[in-house]
């Protein structure tokens, strides 16, 4: 089940129930602070990331669009909001032409009364309130183009005063010649179709080094 489709490809039915919110109406204020790190709850994902996500760190992810890729950042918005108090996750996509699914969010387990969908290009102009706030613990960017190195600053400097983790994630295999000073992690994943296992390749964050990871260990 996608997380992710056409608008098209959606029912009206399903779309009623999304979570999606307006900018201006989307939640501000201060949650409850979590004990680091945040694992996914997969032993070998956590084992390869040195226990799981970092609180007050930005991670940056590569992953191409259509292998189903970006179910594997579930398992950390369920482990957080299995937390109490439970998390507030923000998930910020940047294509416009997408709708998101929300059967396919529930069926992941992630609680949609605590997760706010906002689509926008310029989330730093235009969420800014909502980065200066402490109100979301996990906040994703999805698919966001043109991230300058003055929004990756302000973004890594956020997190760290607000204890927050803010992931990044792209279409695209990120490269070793362009780094990114301000992401404690950097992170490619890669899908192996014949032996249906996910390739995930740390770029930065601990020792350079691959992990297979059984894509049905996490849908």
């Amino acid at each position: 089940m996608l997380l992710y489709g056409k608008g098209s490809e959606v029912q009206k039915s399903e779309k009623k129930s999304i979570v999606t919110m307006r900018a201006s109406q989307l939640p501000q204020g201060r949650g409850g602070f979590l004990q680091p790190p945040l694992p996914s709850r997969l032993p070998l994902l956590d084992s390869f990331l040195g226990g799981g996500l970092g609180w007050g760190d930005l991670s940056e992810w590569g992953l191409p669009w259509g292998c189903g890729l970006r179910d594997l950042i579930l398992p950390f918005l369920v482990s957080a909001q299995g937390e109490q108090p439970p998390a507030w996750i923000l998930w910020v996509y940047g294509q416009k032409d997408i709708c998101v699914n929300p059967l396919a969010w529930h069926a992941r387990g992630v609680q949609l009364e605590r997760l706010r969908f906002a689509c926008s290009t310029k989330p730093l102009i235009e969420l800014k309130p909502l980065f200066l706030s402490g109100f979301f613990r996990v906040i994703v960017l999805d698919g966001i183009p043109r991230l300058m190195d003055e929004d990756y600053a302000f973004l890594a400097r956020q997190a760290r005063r607000l204890q927050q983790h803010i992931l990044v994630l792209h279409p695209y295999t990120l490269t070793r010649e362009r780094g990114n000073v301000w992401a404690r992690l950097r992170i490619n994943c890669g899908r192996n179709f014949a032996q249906q296992h996910v390739v995930l390749t740390l770029l930065k964050g601990h020792q350079q080094r691959q992990l297979l990871l059984p894509f049905q260990s996490f849908i």
